[in-house]
């Protein structure tokens, strides 16, 4: 007998986290090819993304360039855009050790802990 099975990807909505976001307050520029740096002020940051408060025109999709503190110039995609705010996605994920220098440098917390599944022996 075969059984199938049926795997449905869900794309996480905005109170549903795929990884938790320390909140914090940096200010910095953010800038899209082509265009001028913009000042905005990250408002929450993970390993995987920021969303910052940002005034200027940008689009869905496309890519900027932020400079965070600690780390240099990051690579990202604009997710979303709504009132003043831009959602964000890091090209390539920042590892944790990364994430902490970061928020050393803000003076924010670090993360309490990684959250993600370890494998255990």
């Amino acid at each position: 007998m075969h059984i199938a099975a049926k795997v449905a990807l869900e794309t996480p909505g905005p109170n549903h986290r795929r990884v938790p976001r320390q909140e914090v307050e940096v200010s910095t520029t953010l800038r899209a090819s082509g265009n001028h740096g913009v000042d905005i002020v990250i408002r929450n940051i993970s390993t995987l993304g920021f969303m910052a408060e940002a005034t200027g025109e940008f689009e869905p999709d496309s890519r900027i360039r932020v400079r965070l503190p600690s780390l240099g110039t990051v690579l990202a995609r604009v997710v979303w855009v709504k009132e003043g705010r831009v959602g964000c996605e890091f090209t390539n994920e920042i590892d944790l050790p990364r994430l902490r220098a970061v928020l050393a440098a803000t003076g924010a917390a670090p993360p309490k802990r990684d959250r993600r599944p370890r494998l255990v022996s």
